[in-house]
């Protein structure tokens, strides 16, 4: 299971899935992916069963022939535009450098669709850097302008002492209905161990249900993520607020093909991708009519 060194709030529920799945007799070894890309090549040559990975490149990797698809999503975007002090409107950043994880991730393409929307015409270098503590290192350091940074690492910048930092999107609110972190599964893992896949999604679920409450998710943060307690109920608060998690698993109907279209019209996808080419409910529903919806 794919599992990150250094992991964010949005993570939490992975976190608690990995622990529920010990308790209950399974051996998980987690690897951590610097890369979306790197974890979806771990999947294919099946050094890896489960990941999460940005839809996007997930759909690319998909129509390039991986045997890989899509069980639930993890979160919606926590991904926000952040840029340095003297830099209050998305103009302000023509022939500026802004680092994004990489170049076709969902947040990426929103910073695109974001930057095409709201200030056309101005010209953009994006820099792919991996890992939000390093991008936010690179934006401090005034190496670059902006950054795509994760919510709990913005939360962490506007408390600290000194300059202002300017927050001009937050992605998954700014694009509502285009997808986050997607669970991502290989099909020769769910061939060969579906009731595994079952229970992976189950325990999921119910830790996603569980962080639904405010005391349950705060401590979980201290516990998994090593922050103080007070540190842990700002980012309980912001990431319950803007409802970071489905208590449902998320893919609500017309949810892949609003993203396959999206894709196409980035450039990302090809035309003729289907949503029966990207997701494979049943485990999801599986679940769901096991424990209810809520």
């Amino acid at each position: 299971m794919d599992i990150p060194a250094e992991p964010d709030v949005s993570d939490v529920p992975r976190l608690m899935a990995r622990e529920a799945l010990q308790q209950a007799g399974y051996a998980i070894e987690a690897t951590s992916y610097t890369d979306n890309v790197i974890a979806i090549q771990a999947l294919t040559l099946g050094t890896a069963d489960v990941a999460v990975a940005s839809l996007p490149v997930v759909m690319a990797a998909i129509q390039k022939g991986a045997a890989i698809t899509v069980l639930m999503e993890a979160s919606i975007s926590t991904r926000c535009l952040v840029t340095a002090p003297e830099i209050t409107t998305c103009s302000g950043l023509n022939n500026r450098q802004v680092s994004v994880p990489n170049l076709i991730s969902s947040q990426t393409l929103a910073f695109r669709r974001y930057i095409d929307t709201r200030c056309p015409g101005t010209n953009v270098e994006k820099v792919a850097i991996a890992g939000a503590n390093n991008r936010l290192a690179a934006l401090l350091a005034h190496r670059t302008a902006g950054a795509i940074l994760d919510l709990m690492t913005l939360i962490e910048v506007q408390r600290a002492d000194g300059p202002r930092y300017n927050l001009l999107s937050v992605l998954g609110t700014e694009f509502p209905g285009l997808g986050g972190a997607s669970v991502v599964a290989s099909r020769a893992f769910l061939d060969r161990y579906p009731d595994t896949a079952r229970d992976i999604v189950r325990e999921w679920l119910l830790a996603t249900r569980q962080i639904q409450d405010p005391a349950i998710v705060r401590a979980q943060i201290e516990k998994h993520l090593g922050l103080t307690s007070e540190q842990a109920a700002v980012a309980a608060k912001a990431y319950l607020e803007r409802k970071i998690w489905d208590v449902n698993g998320g893919l609500p109907d017309g949810f892949i093909q609003r993203n396959i279209d999206f894709s196409v019209d980035m450039g990302v996808l090809k035309p003729g991708m289907t949503p029966a080419a990207v997701e494979d409910r049943r485990y999801l529903n599986a679940v769901l009519a096991e424990i209810g919806r809520k």
